[in-house]
């Protein structure tokens, strides 16, 4: 053998070793971001947000229960009508449902999976546009950051959106590259799905336009499979989300609820709204603090290559859509968790590069090395302390669903009033009805309304976690004259409605 072809196979062997070496890195990422994934994998629906993940799971549950249209998802309060989603998360859970019996915990389970291929796609992303390293890195950090955690466990469908967004750029590139018809569907397939599991993803479009005019450049208006592409990922979202804007006008009237997330643009112009975004929300809650300088610093890093100039577009993209639904944005917390993953290959690059320029010599002799260690030591430190605490839960909910089931059948329609208009209630105890705020002045639930909805079906009335004597003492009054009170408990009063 000359010293060439031993050269060779010396660099091919040193490769595959590295390759081997990388594959058990992530391998250990995934079990890592699995094991962390399902501590409270079994906890009921009312830890952080219960609000919205017992309201998406009320519309996988109804699915199972009462039928699988895939075309009308049904809530358990009557007339109402939250912003369905296209109910890709919600039909396949229910699927599961069909095959395993009805358990939440597989919800939960179908949001871990879709993190888990987010993971995957981000490792290809950081290989394509960084180096292994640098992949593994961001990966490392997408695993453990308090916010990728939790909201890729809930019973929602962010999880899903944020693998269908990732996915969606590594395929579209991909196309771009190799002109091959399966990475042509599946980058329409991915894109379709994104913007149909949740709408806002639209920003998406940016970075997509950018890295088809980086291809072509002048010659973009020239490709036809490009016109294509716009048609087929645009044309379900908007017969789907035309046909959900129609039922949101019959149910209620008014403008489209889509548009509505544009209003309200007066919250931009009060520093309130700025601290929460920037500050509270993305320093802290989505990259604990240590990683957002290691986001900026990595935006900063030179490369010769325009392409990989797309992170930056997908970043910026997304806070310009924090801007432009500004209002939506500001009640939540959960809507600026799109940010994460493309955060997370920024700051896996800066911390990628940073120690391969100090690997000569003792790196921990420099007070700059210590520093970004410890930063580092910290993350996962404060992503188990904020778990923690979301984690928690009031079982409460829990006592009011069952009492609400022995009182009542199944058929029953309930009125129900808490402190907000709540699915909590609806969906433990498996009941439909309507559901009123005790403290909404501007559709308030009066006597006259009260027998308004008797009239629609209404068999019970129920408060919840107050006292109907002490909050609303004229309708109990009427209430105690015209029907049978049959529960008063220390946190829920319910009145059958039938005459006395």
């Amino acid at each position: 053998m000359d010293n060439s072809s031993a050269a060779r196979l010396s660099k091919t062997t040193e490769s595959q070793a590295k390759s081997i070496r990388s594959s058990k890195i992530l391998l250990g990422i995934f079990f890592i971001a699995l094991a962390i994934r399902l501590w409270g994998v079994t906890n009921p629906l009312l830890d952080f947000h219960a609000w919205r993940q017992t309201l998406t799971a009320t519309i996988a549950y109804n699915f199972y229960a009462d039928g699988m249209n895939f075309v009308t998802p049904r809530l358990n309060m009557i007339d109402s009508i939250f912003h369905f989603e296209f109910p890709l998360f919600t039909y396949l859970v229910a699927l599961l449902y069909k095959i395993f019996g009805f358990n939440e915990i597989l919800g939960r389970l179908v949001a871990i999976a879709f993190s888990m291929g987010s993971i995957w796609f981000l490792y290809l992303l950081g290989k394509r546009y960084f180096d292994e390293t640098s992949s593994l890195v961001a990966c490392a950090l997408f695993a453990v950051l308090p916010f990728s955690v939790y909201y890729s466990r809930t019973f929602m469908p962010e999880s899903a959106m944020i693998f269908f967004s990732i996915s969606m750029i590594y395929m579209f590139a991909r196309w771009l590259d190799t002109r091959k018809w399966s990475h042509f569907i599946l980058a329409s397939l991915f894109s379709t799905l994104a913007f149909l599991v949740k709408l806002p993803t639209l920003y998406m479009g940016a970075p997509l336009l950018f890295l088809a005019w980086n291809k072509f450049r002048g010659k973009i208006f020239y490709q036809p499979l490009l016109y294509i592409f716009v048609i087929v990922i645009l044309i379900p979202p908007t017969l789907w989300y035309s046909y959900i804007a129609r039922l949101q006008f019959e149910t209620y009237g008014g403008s489209n609820v889509w548009l509505d997330m544009l209003k309200d643009y007066e919250v931009l112009f009060t520093l309130r709204y700025w601290k929460l975004i920037f500050v509270t929300r993305l320093m802290e809650k989505m990259f604990a603090f240590t990683v957002f300088p290691f986001v900026v610093l990595g935006m900063r890093a030179y490369t010769s290559n325009k392409e990989n100039h797309v992170l930056h577009i997908w970043f910026f993209s997304i806070c310009l859509y924090f801007i432009i639904a500004a209002k939506y944005n500001f009640i939540h917390e959960y809507y600026q968790v799109p940010i994460i993953p493309v955060g997370c290959l920024f700051a896996g690059k800066f911390l990628a590069d940073f120690y391969r320029k100090n690997t000569s010599g003792d790196i921990y002799k420099s007070g700059k090395s210590w520093l970004v260690t410890l930063m580092i030591i910290f993350i996962p430190i404060h992503s188990i302390y904020k778990l923690d605490g979301r984690l928690n839960y009031n079982d409460t909910y829990l006592e009011i669903s069952t009492a609400v089931q022995q009182k009542t059948v199944r058929t029953d329609r309930l009125i129900l009033e808490e402190t907000v208009s709540n699915p909590r209630i609806f969906y433990y105890s498996q009941r439909k009805g309507w559901g009123y705020s005790i403290f909404d002045k501007i559709n308030p639930l009066t006597p006259s309304r009260l027998e308004d909805l008797i009239k629609k079906g209404a068999t019970h009335y129920v408060m919840a976690l107050a006292k109907p004597d002490k909050i609303k003492p004229e309708l109990y009054s009427f209430l105690k004259s015209n029907y049978q009170l049959i529960l008063q408990e220390e946190h829920v009063t319910i009145f059958k409605l039938s005459k006395n």
